[in-house]
């Protein structure tokens, strides 16, 4: 081997160097686009947050910033707050933390912290707390695909405007919440609308009395006809479910020591928000139910309507403990038999 030789690199160095050089553009032209897109955040997010504030609209993202680099970019707020002065609304909340891959950006995970105050008039008001809240976002250029939450430990209270036939104006009715873990999780399913909800340990006291009821685990799973769109939409708004129709799959009550009730079947809700539908509801430990029903509704009018249902339903089941009817709901009103047993709100 010569000096020559020696001091020319050979073609493999050579091929090191440029993938060496080839790398560090790579990594500089990269570095550069992520805090380029960074600082296009923490600049442009604020004034869209705030350009509805002429239409009384507007959200709000305390102490900004922008994290996560090589890998993830996500947005972290100190506070966050939402105000809609054309409904009379408004809600507070701790630090938010938001994180995506880049490789991957319509992938989000959200964490929000407490404590939340929202208000909305007239006179509701609703103040929360929890140990986690965590929620997933798959977004398409049009809008959320799918999207769920999950929450853990949460606790509040609400305020509550007393009803039009309590005597004494302006009067409130304080209610005391509560569960161990909750679920909402909803799809783009075709041209319709998937949704499954679930609350585990949900307990309710009014006006600092005893529970309602004892610890309820409840669920739901259901499918609203051509609705996917309101994924695209941005969620439910006001009378967004109006004039469209689905399917109850599943509804289950637990109270425990077997008090359980399941329902299922078609429903369709009309122009002013009402439901009409058939279900088929299957009770188990009716008198299970009565005995605690009958400590909510405790004034007389209650309690005679919860003995009727349960005198009912142990007919139709021949005396027996465990009942499956049909219970008809027409414009609202739910019927068991030809007897209106109760009134269901408006969507």
């Amino acid at each position: 081997m010569t000096a020559a030789d020696i001091a020319e690199p050979s073609a493999g160095s050579r091929k090191i160097r440029w993938l060496a050089i080839g790398i560090l553009l790579f990594l500089g032209v990269y570095s550069g686009a992520w805090f380029f897109a960074a600082n296009q955040i923490e600049t442009r997010l604020p004034a869209f947050l705030s350009e509805n504030k002429g239409t009384g609209s507007s959200a709000e993202c305390g102490g900004m910033t922008v994290r996560g680099f090589p890998f993830r970019i996500g947005l972290f707020c100190d506070t966050v707050r939402l105000d809609d002065a054309a409904r009379g609304a408004s809600a507070s909340f701790g630090a938010l933390r938001s994180a995506a891959q880049v490789y991957q950006p319509g992938h989000a995970v959200i964490e929000l912290d407490g404590p939340a105050e929202i208000r909305v008039s007239p006179g509701l008001s609703v103040s929360a707390a929890w140990s986690l809240l965590h929620a997933s976002m798959q977004a398409t250029l049009s809008g959320l695909d799918r999207t769920s939450m999950t929450y853990d430990q949460l606790s509040g209270t609400a305020v509550l405007p007393a009803m039009e036939e309590e005597a004494i104006v302006g009067a409130t009715h304080k209610l005391a919440f509560g569960a161990g873990h909750g679920e909402a999780h909803f799809r783009q399913n075709g041209p319709d609308l998937d949704a499954a909800l679930s609350v585990d340990g949900f307990d309710a006291k009014v006006d600092g009395g005893p529970s309602l009821l004892p610890l309820l685990n409840a669920s739901a799973d259901m499918t609203f006809v051509d609705r996917a769109s309101l994924m695209n939409a941005g969620g439910l708004q006001p009378g967004a479910l109006r004039n469209s129709k689905g399917e109850m799959r599943n509804l289950t009550l637990d109270l425990g020591n077997g008090m359980v009730t399941t329902a299922t079947g078609p429903f369709a809700v009309n122009d002013r928000g009402l439901i009409s539908g058939e279900f088929s509801v299957t009770m188990k430990n009716i008198e299970g139910w009565r005995q605690n029903l009958v400590k909510v509704f405790s004034n007389e009018d209650g309690t005679a309507m919860v003995n009727n249902i349960a005198n009912m339903l142990t007919a139709l089941a021949d005396g027996k403990n465990e009942a499956t009817v049909k219970l008809n709901v027409r414009d609202g009103i739910a019927f068991l038999a030809f007897f209106p047993i109760g009134e269901l709100p408006q969507l």
